[in-house]
């Protein structure tokens, strides 16, 4: 054998058979054409003897499956500020990849702008399909990658102009309102939603949904009172006075950072929490300084994402209806210990 890797040819050469009796042996595509045992033994015996490893990219060309799922991301994986966000997806998606019988290739971006197509081709066509993930995505190459045909799942809700795209997002409407209507439920008559930055992004929106359509058990009345979008840490002093002097008794802040800055700040002022002010925290982990604090909120479950993603690319793979579909994944709720009863509902600092 010549100091290369074997092809096709020298594997049917040494087998004694055709190339085609090796190509079908491998994309095990011989169900109408008879194959013996004994032949199909000595192929596969011969590619172990000499290290044959089939050509992945030829194989997708052909129109073969690769046992392959791409993950791609619009930010970079690797650096430490994006470990916590990142790293979750990633695992849920190996465990189940590993457990359908997947393997899982990770793609990056050449010459520092992450880009999926690079003079109008991609090289996610080297696996089968491919999960997306991240918080800051360039729809228009996602909207490019949808018309293509490729197929690929979106981990996070994602909406599109046009057709839509398949996607597994949390329920943080769900997960949302109940904790807006637990407040009630403690006797909060004045409940406020807040954010750091602007509220365009969608998990932003699906959150805000949630607290808008909170309502009282028993009642059709909302109690929820207003939605501040903050511009920096810099505002929360005045965003805390601005709560107490309004007769706000509840917050439902949407990053940790935020609720910590509103706890520091009470304490500044003389303020309890929870007796004073209640803060529920919606589990956008960005930038938080993460103490010890017991948050009441909900859990992103990032993880359990990346398997539900996983498992419904593979059954769009696997399935002949191509037709986008999405999936919705419950997020826990904490019971912390920054909800209680209102002062005038009986509650103490």
């Amino acid at each position: 054998m010549p100091a290369r890797r074997p092809t096709q040819a020298d594997i049917a050469r040494l087998a004694g058979v055709s190339q085609a009796t090796v190509s079908l042996v491998l994309n095990e595509r011989d169900a109408g054409v008879r194959i013996s045992p004994a032949t199909r033994e000595r192929v596969l015996a011969v590619m172990r003897e000499w290290g044959y490893v089939a050509n992945a990219s030829a194989r997708s060309l052909a129109g073969g499956r690769n046992k392959i799922i791409g993950v791609y991301t619009f930010e970079q994986v690797f650096p430490t500020t994006s470990v916590d966000f990142y790293f979750p997806f990633l695992l849920g998606m190996e465990q189940e990849a590993a457990e359908l019988g997947y393997d899982l290739l990770m793609f990056t971006s050449a010459g520092g702008q992450r880009q999926i197509f690079r003079d109008g081709s991609t090289r996610l066509s080297l696996a089968d399909g491919t999960l997306l993930l991240g918080r800051y995505p360039n729809i228009e190459e996602i909207e490019h990658l949808r018309d293509s045909g490729y197929p690929f799942v979106y981990v996070g809700h994602r909406e599109v102009s046009g057709a839509p795209i398949s996607y597994v997002a949390a329920d943080y409407a769900g997960a949302t309102q109940q904790l807006t209507e637990r407040l009630f439920a403690l006797g909060h008559e004045r409940v406020a939603y807040a954010r750091l930055g602007n509220g365009d992004a969608q998990p932003s929106r699906d959150r805000e949904k949630g607290f808008r359509r909170a309502v009282p058990a028993g009642t059709t009345r909302r109690l929820t009172g207003p939605v501040w979008t903050l511009e920096s840490v810099d505002e929360v002093d005045g965003l805390l006075s601005e709560m107490l002097r309004s007769g706000v008794t509840g917050v439902v802040a949407e990053q940790q950072l935020l609720a910590e800055e509103l706890l520091g700040c009470a304490r500044r002022q003389g303020a309890s929490v929870p007796g004073d002010l209640s803060i529920v925290v919606l589990g956008d982990s960005t930038g938080a300084r993460r103490d010890d604090t017991p948050w009441t909120g909900l859990v992103v479950p990032r993880e359990e994402m990346g398997r539900e993603a996983t498992r419904l690319l593979i059954r769009l793979l696997e399935s002949a209806d191509s037709t986008a579909r999405s999936e919705s994944v419950e997020c826990p709720l904490m019971d912390g210990a920054t909800v209680g009863p209102p002062h005038t509902a009986g509650g103490t600092a």
